[in-house]
């Protein structure tokens, strides 16, 4: 005998699903006499038990989450770092949009010899200043 055998299933079943469209709203299980036994009615009883938790439980966490977004809001705090052309740095602080502060690392400028850039009408080669940070500013990064 099959899982799936229709053929042997009994006809107050058959008319009991019928009666309900195939749908089954009550889960009140019945014998073929069509009187409930003790067991139904335990077991009746615990899954109404069980669907009120579920419902308790369902508005006790939507509750929460309307609480937690009404009470909690985070602050965004967002730093972002600009190197200059001129070789400074320039470190703005936003806090939920808007400017909070902003500092302006200025570098310090070394005088380095420039052997790609065409000698000076003395011969001496071109000088250029680069920027030269401190080991402070390089951990301030």
């Amino acid at each position: 005998m099959g899982l799936w055998d229709i053929n042997n299933v009994s006809a107050d079943l058959i008319k009991n699903l019928t009666k309900n469209g195939g749908k089954s709203n009550s889960f009140a299980a019945t014998n073929s006499a069509g009187f409930s036994s003790d067991y139904a009615k335990i077991l009746s009883q615990q899954i109404a038990q069980l669907e009120q938790d579920v419902q308790a439980a369902s508005e006790n966490i939507s509750s929460q989450d309307q609480e937690l977004s009404a009470d909690t809001k985070l602050e965004v705090i967002e730093t972002v770092k600009r190197f200059r052309p001129d070789g400074s740095i320039m470190v703005t602080t936003y806090k939920d949009g808007k400017i909070d502060s902003t500092t302006k690392i200025k570098p310090h400028l070394v005088a380095v010899p420039d052997y790609n850039a065409p000698p000076t009408p003395t011969g001496d080669p071109e000088i250029k200043m680069v920027r030269q940070l401190s080991v402070a500013e390089l951990l301030m990064l």
